[in-house]
């Protein structure tokens, strides 16, 4: 997707954490919930990890 298409003063995702959703990078899975935890240490169940 080209930024043209989708400018980041709408974009949320990047407002908040300063970067486009499809750019974070994920690492190992939850053990909770099973689900990837991202760069920051997050996951879907809100666990951390």
């Amino acid at each position: 997707m080209a930024d043209e298409e989708f400018p980041k003063e709408d974009d949320t995702h990047y407002q908040i954490y300063g970067k486009r959703a499809w750019e974070v990078e994920y690492g190992e899975k939850c053990e909770k919930c099973g689900k990837r935890i991202d760069e920051f240490g997050f996951c879907a169940c809100g666990s951390a990890g």
